[in-house]
């Protein structure tokens, strides 16, 4: 455990530099950096939109602050609703410890969801951000409204123990690269929509958010790895989500193989399934467009 942490954090450097801040503040309410105090540690957030109904709120893979997300993204799901992004404790600005286990992620996510004031909020969780929320709807559904996993699969998922090595395997690659080995497919076609992504994610290079430690880091992994482990109960805690969940992912997803949302598609009792062709881990950032549409329909119907 320990050899395949130090081999991973030789390219949590790499990862870290995505932290480029990717969101111009219009001067205004939307977009700017907020604090909260939840259980004496400071979150920061940033909201974008003001559409009224219950916000999204994003909750971010391994490695992200939320200066991540693709701006096509971010701008594309605020035209419809208020969407909410956040550093979880000990990543990016906000203060205290990274927990080392989905639960307590899940924990925290929750606090701060209710510390806004919000009594249900609609989810979108991303990888890592995509277990959370699945941990999240099963032990406070009351929480939820609406849930959208990218690119993750269920506790126990098929082939993530093997994370570690992929990552290590990316130790002597750019930032670029590792992005987009990682996020896309191989392809030419896949490979030039992700260098799109990379360039507006790092469009801003002032006011960034700070990037993610290496204790964080770790902690994340961590918790990812504990999340890979197998578990008897997994399976059955799914069939007990009845809240409605889009899954959507490419056909060809590095960290997480595409028969984890496919077996997730087959236990949600109220799943739908959006499989993009010729895409990654990041499908959504490569299709902007087209998940922008899928989401907010998915979100108003």
């Amino acid at each position: 455990m320990k050899q395949v942490i130090k081999g991973v954090l030789s390219i949590a450097a790499a990862i870290m530099i995505l932290s480029a801040s990717a969101f111009a503040s219009d001067g205004g309410k939307n977009g700017k950096t907020k604090t909260v105090v939840v259980d004496d540690a400071k979150l920061v957030y940033r909201t974008y939109g003001d559409k009224g109904g219950l916000p999204l709120v994003l909750f971010a893979p391994l490695g992200f602050t939320m200066d991540d997300w693709d701006p096509a993204v971010i701008n594309g799901l605020a035209k419809n609703s208020t969407v909410i992004v956040f550093d979880n404790k000990g990543v990016g600005a906000s203060s205290g410890k990274t927990p080392a286990t989905i639960g307590e992620m899940a924990q925290d996510a929750a606090s701060f969801i209710k510390t806004l004031g919000y009594s249900k909020v609609d989810i979108l969780g991303f990888s890592m951000g995509g277990f959370v929320a699945q941990e999240l709807i099963e032990t406070q559904p009351q929480l939820v409204g609406k849930l959208i996993l990218v690119g993750t699969g269920p506790q126990g998922s098929e082939g993530l123990s093997e994370i570690g090595q992929k990552l290590q395997g990316a130790a002597t690659l750019s930032p670029e690269e590792v992005f987009l080995v990682g996020f896309f497919s191989p392809s030419d076609y896949s490979r030039g929509l992700g260098k799109a992504s990379f360039d507006r994610i790092q469009a801003k290079k002032e006011g960034r958010d700070p990037a993610i430690s290496k204790e964080s880091f770790t902690a994340e992994f961590t918790a990812v790895l504990g999340w890979a482990a197998q578990s008897p109960t997994a399976i059955e805690k799914a069939k007990s989500v009845s809240n409605p969940v889009l899954i959507v992912d490419g056909n060809y997803d590095f960290f997480i193989p595409v028969v984890n949302p496919l077996k997730l598609y087959q236990t949600l009792p109220n799943a739908r399934l959006l499989m993009l062709p010729d895409a990654g881990h990041a499908s959504f950032f490569q299709y902007p467009d087209i998940f922008v549409q899928e989401a907010a329909n998915f979100l108003k119907n």
